[in-house]
This record gives C-alpha cells, structure tokens and sequence, in this order.
C-alpha cells in the first residue's frame, strides 16, 4: 500500500524516495549487496528539520526506523524493512576552524572530502621548519561516513599516535525521539556525549553534525605498501607480532593483510601497508624491522603525502560484492604461532579471490592510554584485531562462501577474546551486547532510558532499555 506522503512533503526539504519512485533501487542498495531489505520510505535528509519530520512521520505511521549514513553497515541494519529510513548521507558541510584545530562536519560526509579541507588546502610551518596540515582521525574507504565510523570506534592510521575517531569528537548536534535538536558535548548533555563515543549509533538519536578536534600531520610522510609470497607469511605475521612490542614510538603505523595480487585473480600474498606518522628524517629506524625481512614482491613505500596514500589506499575497494564480516580482538598472548597455522590454512582454502583477511584495526598507543569507561568504547587493551571478510559475486556461490568464513572463525576462536569491534557488526553474535559494549552496557541502557524512553530507534542490535 502507497505511503501518504502530502503532509510530509509539505515540510520536507530533501528527496523522499518509495518503492514507487524511479531511483528506489539505488537508493537501498547498501556497499553489501548480500543485504536486500526493501524499505517503505527513504527520507533522503537536507536537513536537521528533515530528519526530526521523517522521525515524527515514522511514529505517526507506526513504521519502524532506521538511520543510515554511508551504507556501510556490515550486516544491514541501517535498512529496515517496510519502515521509514532517514537517511543522512547528503548531509555533507565541512567547516574548518584552524585557530581553534577544529573541524564541523555534516554525517554524510567522507574522510578524504574533510582532509581536503583540513589537510590539503591548509597549511602552517612547524618548529621544526616542515610544512604541516591537519588531519582528523579517519581511515581508508572513502565512502564510509564520518559519522557512522566514529560513533562506533573509529579505527585509522593516526590511531596510535593521537586516539580513535570517537576521542576526538568535541561536540555532536542530535535530533533526539521527540525531533528536538540537541547540541551535545562534555558539558550540555554529557551523558548522551559519553554513550555516543562508541555506541553513538546504537539507538540514541541522529546524529546531524559532529565537531572534531585536528592533529597536526607532516605534508610529506613516508608511507606506502610492501608485500610478500604468501609463503613467507609465517614470518612476516611474526615480524608483524613483534613490530609494535615494547615500542615507545606509536607513530608507526602499519596493517598487515591477506589477499591476492593481482586483486583479485592473482596469487596470494601476504602484505604491510601505513606510514610514519611523523617527519620523513625519523622514518628510517622505525622502518627497519620490515626492512629486515628482506626483499619483497614489491614495495612502494617512499616519501609521500597523508592525503596520496589515503586515497590510494581506498582506491582498491572494490563496490558491488556480496559479503560477511566476521572476526574478534586477540587475547593478550592470541596472536602467536597456533593461530599464524590456523589462519594460513583457512586463508589457502579461500573460495573467491574476492575475500581477504585483514590486521586493519591497531590498537596500542594512545588508544590504550584512555580508560574503558572513559567513554561507551571498551575496547582500550588489545592490541590486534582480524577481520576475515567473504566477498563474492553470485547468488549461487553465498553457501559455500558462508560455510568457508563461518568455518574460519570456529577455529579461530581460542585465540579471540570474545570482544568484537562494532563497527563490523555481526548478526551471528548471541551476546552482541557484551561482545560490542563489556562492562559499559548498563549504564548505555540508562542513557537509553533517559533520551529514547519508548524505544523509537530500534533494530536487532541496538541499546535495549532496561
């Protein structure tokens, strides 16, 4: 049945899209395309006005909700089926205050439209004479919402020098269950500020705008991408080990992955990819420990700008792939031999060139130096996280792909602490709950209780009221 849709038109700035509408099916259409939920309505928001009336019309029309930014979510959940999605992607402003190392930004926006902003068309000179700009906290996949990143976590190669995407959100504006508009930071709101850094899409509110502070980062970095014959795994996976043990420089920030080369046809290889993030002069020494594995299949790491290597990173991602993201944080002593066995052999058995495994969450440095219940993110101590993600192209191959990751994991698990990064949500999970939140979940569902009392923002995985 048609949606009556005059009375929300009449308010509406944005583009509301219906399964009636030419544009629907690219409308849904998420970066998984595994996912083929169908909703009723997409309120494509201009607006903070536009989102508090698609909220209003969802409660008026009893449909569910969701809220979608980027359309990364791994398993989905920012559709919702036959109900009302607000959708923030067009909200894209960017607005830079250099005095204040600032950054104001709408939730649709990508990481390198900011660094653009920040990092590329700014500049100053440091004490030390080098040419410098400002980056916020962000990773690779240009598509990827700000918004949707941070509130989860937010994971990137500045990571271990200067915190997560969550620690550096200053301020938040949030259209609450009601449609009022609430501007949150560590003193209005605090609360609703400590839930949002690390489960700020969990069921809260939308979020319309965040505020990031910015760090100063080197024009040229050195930084690239190093790979070897999956042969030598083993010894390259130790080298990664032990890369970051007992070392008082986090500015190295280097991932490790497992994937083909040529993507995604080619022979398996086992490869490092980052930079230093710091002056080109004291990359040398910090480099060294990869320099001793000896000569690899290629390399491109070199002097380069933040900004270059970023977007040839995200360049690579391939779109249009179906998919399953499973995986968990090492314990403490987890990232070892048994489990350098375990993940070589699930990772030769690999049924589609498509599919990787992936060391891109680093933890460490000033990641661990915040305390768990600093903020709603707990996961501050381990420092090595794998996601082994199933990428494939046809419907016909979704078993055996499935059964191979699901496989994968079963045997992983020993060495996995149970944990699992939000941002790559998993439906699998029979404790979600204590797997994306530990300790810090109670005091999510009294946050809950205080800014969603009837549970609006609901989906499979969000906070629950208690």
């Amino acid at each position: 049945m048609r949606l009556d849709l005059a009375r929300l038109r009449d308010s509406f700035h944005g583009t509301l899209v219906t399964p009636y509408d030419h544009g629907y099916e690219a409308a849904r259409v998420l970066f998984n395309t595994r996912v083929r939920t169908r909703p009723a309505l997409i309120a494509q928001c201009a607006d903070a006005g536009d989102v508090a009336a698609a909220i209003a019309f969802a409660r008026e029309q009893g449909l569910p909700l969701a809220v979608r930014g980027g359309g990364h979510h791994a398993t989905g959940l920012s559709l919702v089926e036959g109900g009302v999605v607000v959708d923030v992607g067009g909200l894209r402003s960017v607005s830079l205050d250099a005095e204040a190392r600032t950054v104001t930004v709408g939730p649709g926006v990508g990481w390198r439209d900011i660094d653009k902003v920040t990092y590329v068309e700014h500049s100053f000179t440091g004490d030390d004479g080098l040419e410098y700009g400002l980056a916020g906290p962000g990773g690779e996949c240009p598509t990827v919402s700000n918004a949707g990143y941070s509130l989860g976590g937010g994971y990137g190669p500045l990571g271990r020098t200067y915190g997560l995407g969550c620690d550096h959100i200053v301020a938040a504006e949030v259209v609450d269950a009601s449609g009022t508009v609430l501007r949150v930071t560590e003193d209005e709101h605090p609360d609703l500020f400590w839930a949002l850094r690390g489960a700020g899409g969990a069921g809260f509110g939308v979020v319309t705008s965040l505020t990031y502070r910015l760090n100063p980062l080197p024009k040229t970095v050195v930084g690239g991408v190093v790979a070897w014959p999956v042969d030598r795994a083993e010894e390259v996976f130790r080298a990664y080990r032990d890369l970051y043990a007992e070392r008082n420089d986090d500015r190295l920030a280097f991932c490790l992955l497992l994937t083909t080369e040529p993507y995604p046809d080619g022979e398996q290889v086992v490869v490092m990819y980052g930079l230093y993030v710091g002056p080109p002069a004291e990359a040398a020494e910090a480099l060294k420990p990869i320099e001793a594995l000896g000569e690899p299949l290629f390399s491109s790491i070199g002097e380069t700008s933040y900004f270059d290597l970023m977007q040839g990173m995200g360049e690579e991602i391939v779109y249009g792939l179906q998919s399953k993201w499973l995986g968990g944080y090492f314990t403490a002593d987890g990232f070892d031999e048994p489990a350098f066995a375990t993940i070589l052999d699930n990772f030769r058995r690999v049924p589609s060139g498509y599919s990787m495994v992936r060391f891109d969450l680093l933890g460490g440095g000033e990641i661990g130096r915040v305390t768990p219940d600093a903020t709603a993110f707990v996961h501050r101590a381990p420092l090595h996280y794998i996601s082994v993600i199933a990428q494939w192209q046809r419907d016909e191959d979704t078993d055996r792909n499935v059964a191979w990751i699901d496989g994968f994991l079963e045997r992983l698990s020993p060495h996995l602490t149970g944990e699992v990064y939000q941002n790559y949500a998993s439906r699998d999970l029979t404790d979600w709950a204590g797997a994306y939140y530990g300790a810090n979940y109670p005091r999510l569902q009294q946050v809950k209780l205080r800014y969603d009392p009837e549970d609006v923002f609901s989906t499979p995985q969000s906070i629950k009221l208690p």
